[in-house]
């Protein structure tokens, strides 16, 4: 049991590592037969490798369980997206991989993989998942003991223990991979010494700097010829993935004072056959939009609607209705007691064939688990000291191994419902078996704080909501809308006289999930990236959970450097930039040509002189300006005493003198100081190798197609 269950965590590690999805959805007629046979649909292609929809799906289906096992419950909507996003690039990724892996002769055999989970040195995600709980230490009895009953456990139990091996066989190659990159890589004799020279050298500096912002914008004359040549030199800096800008009208469907005066009404009416019903706990079950809380309360832990009064009411008194977080709440005294706020036990579970704690090694029937449970409670009752050696031995809980079945102290309320109040009820020191789900417990109660009085409240909860004449008078407002848009083609206007909030969201891209307003927004986002849509075009109504929603699209920005027409501001801006420092370096260069010294260019110019101290070339700053590795550069090829050229930087036009210069003496023996660089390069190769080969692969994603 204690295997399956680790290898059941791990599978957290693994939706990591893989991604995880959601469950496939049926696209009907797209995926049926065609006119000549089957048709085939792909999600996309990485370097001719098709990865279709049915692959692409059944990945995510695999990954869906691992996410259900792990915690309980499907995804929701924006959790699915993100789950799809992970699913796809680790098929990217494994595809590229695979490519360099199979170029290489990159392979990892059986007996490896063997020997990686079996031998001296085995995978970490195995030390990790095979530990043995007394010493927390690898234990690779566990991992055979698995391995020579796998056909016993249950084929998901398989599954992902199948996914760990992929998985480490995986991680293997790819070590192998950057292993081979990193070792590729030397740093010559001068190259270390350069950069012990960067990292250790220092420099005391004067400087001036005049900013391009001291010269208002109508000084400078900006040709389209500069505008042209600007775009040639910075274009690249501008590329882009395909984009839509959209304007969308939202109406969001609120409660009437109708719909809250029914909701009063209807909670009225159930309050008094909330008062009357003999089992209250299946009634709010029923009845309520909240379930029954068998939690008990102390003062000043309820809402101040009812507390403190309800600690002066008898059991079966009846408060509210009143509201709380937009609901109307009638809330009944169902039990007080005086109660300690925390516990502590021990136990020895003793499972049996389908209680919730069983495994394939379960043999035991309900009966003889009962027995058996009757059998270690006399023992311990005449023997108290033996509880911690019986727990060790006997009991199913997989933590009895290292903690002898201690459960330390636990919040009131924090074990299932038959444990906690067998707890709760029974006399410190004393000893007594419960049934719950998992099986039959043996409990020794070990100590309780102090009692307290406290309180179990029935609360029968109705959530204000719109109601269907709402929504229907909603849907009218809308609909009303959306003709009068195609009437007349004005959007604002339109939204305008229904009244409606209009919200813009630029640069969206076409895999995003969300729109500002609109959390899960991605059908908007599907439409808008339609081959059909069109500028200009109006989408149909959309309905969400609690809003209606129209969009039109304003712009659209396919993949790639946009045309000079759509980034012109952009550029206008870098070609005032540059024609501003060119005017201060030219005015700087004249001063100097004139044997004008730094000292000279700042009285002439009005400039400040400024001082920095101890500058390093790895460290291309000034105080109090940033970063300005141009003339952090320039002042390292100067000598002491030399003044630079005017330099055009961030934040203006600078120059500069050296006044101190280190002279660094460059060890004999450059090992010790080549092995920062070739440890900053090893470092980078599990991530920058990979993204350089993506880089440079041929890519196309037609998912928003599907999804």
């Amino acid at each position: 049991m204690a295997v399956i269950q680790k290898i059941r965590n791990y599978s957290g590690l693994l939706i990591a590592v893989i991604g995880i999805g959601l469950a496939a959805f049926v696209l009907g007629d797209l995926l049926g037969p065609g006119p000549t046979g089957p048709r085939r649909f792909d999600v996309g292609e990485v370097e001719g490798t098709s990865i279709t929809y049915r692959q692409f799906e059944n990945r995510v289906q695999q990954q869906l369980e691992n996410w259900q096992q792990q915690r309980g419950e499907r995804p929701g909507p924006r959790d699915a997206f993100q789950v799809r996003q992970q699913v796809w690039e680790q098929m990217v990724e494994e595809i590229l991989l695979e490519e360099e892996f199979e170029r290489l002769g990159l392979r990892v055999s059986g007996e490896e993989l063997y020997e990686l989970i079996t031998g001296e040195d085995p995978h970490p995600v195995l030390v990790q998942s095979f530990q043995d709980p007394a010493t927390g230490r690898f234990d690779r009895e566990q991992v055979m003991d698995f391995m020579a009953n796998f056909e016993m456990f249950d084929p998901g139990t398989q599954r992902q223990w199948l996914m760990l091996e992929d998985f480490i066989r995986q991680d293997r190659k790819e070590e192998k991979y950057h292993n081979m990159i990193g070792s590729g890589y030397t740093v010559p004799g001068p190259m270390a010494a350069m950069d012990f020279s960067n990292r250790n050298a220092t420099a005391d500096i004067r400087y001036i700097y005049k900013s391009h912002d001291d010269i208002a914008d109508d000084e400078v004359e900006i040709t389209d010829r500069d505008l042209r040549r600007m775009y040639e030199a910075h274009k690249h800096r501008f590329e882009q993935q395909a984009t839509r800008s959209i304007k969308y009208a939202t109406l969001t469907v609120f409660p009437s004072a109708e719909d809250q005066e029914a909701v009063l009404n209807d909670i009225l009416q159930r309050k008094e056959r909330m008062k009357e019903v003999e089992n209250l706990e299946r009634f709010i079950n029923a009845q309520s939009h909240e379930r029954f809380d068998p939690t008990y309360y102390g003062r000043g832990e309820l809402s101040p609607n009812i507390d403190p009064g309800i600690f002066d009411a008898e059991v079966g008194d009846v408060f509210g209705p009143y509201m709380e977080d937009n609901a109307y709440v009638v809330a009944m005294l169902k039990d007080m007691q005086m109660r300690p706020d925390s516990m502590r036990a021990s136990h020895i579970l003793v499972a049996y064939q389908g209680s919730a704690s069983a495994g394939p090694e379960t043999t035991l029937t309900r009966e003889e688990a009962q027995q058996k449970a009757d059998s270690i409670l006399g023992v311990v009752r005449n023997n108290p000291a033996q509880f911690p050696i019986l727990a060790a031995e006997l009991s199913d809980d997989p933590s009895a191994e290292f903690n002898q079945g201690d459960l330390d102290w636990f919040p009131d309320g924090a074990m299932v419902p038959e444990f906690n109040e067998a707890v709760v009820e029974a006399p410190t020191g004393s000893f007594l078996t419960v049934e719950t789900d998992f099986g039959f417990h043996v409990i020794h109660v070990t100590n309780k704080s102090p009692l307290r009085e406290q309180v179990q409240v029935a609360k029968l909860v109705r959530r204000i909501e719109p109601s269907s004449n709402t929504f229907r008078e909603a849907n009218n407002r809308i609909t009303s809308f959306a003709e009068t848009l195609r009437e007349t083609g004005d959007f604002d206007g339109a939204a305008e006289e229904a009244d409606l909030n209009v919200r813009e969201a630029d640069r969206v891209g076409k895999m995003d999930f969300t729109l500002p307003g609109v959390q899960e927004g991605r059908s908007i986002v599907m439409w808008a990236f339609d081959p059909d849509t069109g500028v200009g075009d109006y989408s149909r109504i959309y309905e969400f959970d609690d809003k209606f929603v129209v969009a039109t699209v304003t712009r659209k920005q396919d993949e790639g450097i946009p045309p000079l027409q759509q980034i012109r501001s952009q550029i206008e801006e870098i070609a005032l930039r540059e024609k501003k420092q060119e005017m201060i370096a030219e005015e700087m260069r004249g001063i100097m040509a004139e044997g004008g010294t730094l000292d000279d260019v700042a009285a002439q110019m009005n400039l400040e002189v400024m001082t920095a101290n101890d500058i390093t070339f790895n460290t291309p700053t000034l105080p109090n300006l940033g970063p300005e590795p141009k003339v952090i550069g320039a002042v390292f090829a100067r000598s002491e005493n030399e003044t630079t050229r005017p330099i055009k930087g961030n934040n203006g036009v600078f120059v500069a003198e050296v006044t101190r210069m280190d002279d660094v003496i460059t060890p004999d023996d450059l090992r010790q100081a080549a092995q920062p660089v070739r440890d900053a390069f090893r470092n980078r190769v599990r991530m920058q190798a990979f993204q350089a080969i993506k880089e440079k692969a041929d890519i196309t994603d037609d998912r928003a197609m599907f999804f």
